[in-house]
């Protein structure tokens, strides 16, 4: 039997999706393939965050139906967000009709949590690990809570079996992924691992995987900035192994959005961290992200929010139109605002964060920095993509060198930064 696998959506899907394939790989012992039109069953984990991920989710299953019809593939099996939302609301019933199994990942396997073995996917050097799941926040445009539950925490006696499996087929940088990291461990209350009157969790499980042999980079992801205390920035700055690297979600500058949104920090607290993790880690990497056009953001409102980029200088900035979901609570906000502004509104902060770009990797010339090799370009003779510590993988650019000796992936070198090429660095190997 012949299964194709495929994932959508963001890196907690992708650990998801490599431990459902583990499991329906060792039952049914079937053969992996890539290609949907070559395979018996396809199993697809969706997405259903914002309006342009459940598309791609929606699209991907005509697709299949289309190709089942043609008697191309003969079941399809559907699970993820998607499913979710359609146990909620009925939504997707007739675009489901067709499809042989949809199905919560519970209902695959009762706790994922359990499971350390993962089918690892190209990048085997560089892995993501779920650290906890679903979000207690409820931010009013976010359906996250809906779809996946409150918070629910994997042990640190799990986490550390999978990433000891993970570093032993050769994972080196291990990237914490969770909706909200930080709050890793608050509802393991019982757990014997854990002192939470002593530190935060996350501090205790980050200094216990940084203990595993073969892992060298541990990168955070998704820090509420409301969860960033001293402990955290002392993590950062003191152990080797945690790169000087956090994305930090602030959603906006403005604090009347702010509190419609229902967050938990105001502009002046979201000042104030920033300048605390710059000056106690020089070098930190902040990537953050942002959404425009939120109900009621007003001109006045939005130029807050520029002028708040402008004067922050993030090194990374992701930007978002809103998206309006049936299940989130500013479903109902008035004062709904036009597709248009929305695009106009992310075209102007895009266009800001450009220039900052631009002079900050103009200060990374004549540098030397750490880095882990992504693979060749094959455009170019010679030529490899690696990646310092101020770039994550997937979603940040990557510095370009030339080597006439074969680098492997996987493998760190060091790098000068010798010249800029649009959002990308050139470099040379030292």
């Amino acid at each position: 039997m012949k299964c194709c696998f495929i994932t959508l959506g963001c890196d907690k899907n992708t650990v998801d999706s490599e431990k459902i394939f583990k499991l329906f790989i060792d039952k049914y012992k079937c053969e992996i393939v890539l290609n949907p039109e070559d395979a018996d069953i396809v199993i697809l984990n969706t997405c259903a965050f914002i309006k342009d991920a459940k598309k791609e989710s929606i699209d991907y299953i005509n697709y299949l139906v289309s190709l089942k019809k043609k008697n191309k593939i003969k079941k399809i099996l559907v699970t993820g967000c998607l499913v979710s939302e359609n146990n909620k609301t009925g939504e997707y019933s007739e675009l489901f009709k067709d499809v042989d199994v949809s199905l919560k990942l519970s209902e695959y396997v009762s706790n994922l949590d359990n499971v350390n073995d993962r089918v690892s996917d190209i990048l085997s050097f560089s892995s993501f690990l779920k650290i906890c799941d679903g979000c207690n926040k409820y931010c009013s445009y976010c359906i996250i809570p809906y779809l996946r539950g409150n918070l629910k925490s994997n042990t640190i006696e799990n986490l550390l079996k999978e990433t000891k499996k993970l570093a032993k087929n050769g994972t080196k940088e291990l990237n914490i992924v969770g909706q909200d990291v930080l709050a890793y461990g608050m509802d393991l209350k019982h757990s014997k691992s854990l002192d939470l009157d002593k530190e935060k969790p996350i501090v205790t499980l980050i200094n216990e995987i940084s203990k595993i042999d073969g892992i060298e980079w541990i990168r955070l992801l998704y820090c509420y900035p409301e969860e960033i205390d001293d402990s955290v920035i002392t993590l950062i700055k003191n152990n080797d192994k945690v790169l000087p690297y956090i994305d930090i979600p602030i959603q906006h500058a403005s604090d009347k959005i702010l509190k419609l949104m229902n967050r938990k920090t105001t502009k002046a607290e979201l000042k104030n961290l920033i300048k605390r993790l710059r000056d106690n880690i020089p070098n930190i990497c902040i990537r953050t992200t942002l959404i425009v056009g939120f109900p009621g953001e007003t001109e006045d409102d939005f130029n807050e929010l520029a002028e708040f980029v402008k004067e922050m200088k993030f090194d990374k900035i992701g930007v978002f139109t809103y998206s309006r979901e049936k299940l989130s609570k500013s479903y109902n906000f008035p004062n709904q605002l036009d597709e248009k502004v929305k695009v106009t509104r992310r075209k102007k902060i895009l266009e800001i964060q450009k220039k900052i770009v631009k002079e900050l990797n103009k200060d990374k010339i004549g540098y030397v920095y750490n880095a882990i090799v992504e693979g060749r370009l094959t455009t170019t003779k010679n030529s490899y993509l690696v990646r310092p510590y101020f770039n994550a993988r997937d979603i940040d650019d990557k510095v370009i060198v030339k080597s006439k000796e074969m680098l492997m992936s996987g493998t760190f070198v060091n790098v000068e930064i010798t010249k800029v090429n649009g959002y990308d660095l050139v470099g040379k190997i030292i």
